[in-house]
């Protein structure tokens, strides 16, 4: 009988320790997946964050053929601009000519 009742106590001790080694995995486990879904939580963050600047970076960025359209039509700009002052500075000079009573070859009399 004696056996029997140390069999029995060693299985309620077994079976206690069992349980106290369960509840601690339980708790570890319970750590870890509360430090799991942190990581998860920050990697969608970060997985936002980046699509947010690969958009950014997209919408400030010019491709190579709308950048020399726009560096074409400057110059055309410049250039007609620059046309317009020469010809500007040209009707000046002749009427600063004409004024002074010049003879039209560049020198004054």
């Amino acid at each position: 009988m004696a056996s029997a009742d140390t069999q029995e106590l060693i299985l309620w001790a077994a079976g206690g320790v069992f349980s106290v080694l369960f509840w601690l995995l339980r708790q570890k486990d319970a750590k870890q997946e509360k430090a799991i879904d942190l990581l998860f939580g920050k990697h969608d963050d970060d997985a936002k964050r980046l699509q947010d600047l690969e958009l950014d970076i997209a919408r400030k960025h010019y491709v190579k053929e709308e950048l020399d359209s726009r560096f074409r039509t400057l110059e055309a700009s410049v250039r007609e601009g620059l046309i317009s002052l020469e010809k500007k500075i040209d009707r000046l000079i002749d009427a600063q000519m004409s004024r002074s009573g010049g003879n039209g070859n560049g020198t004054y009399p």
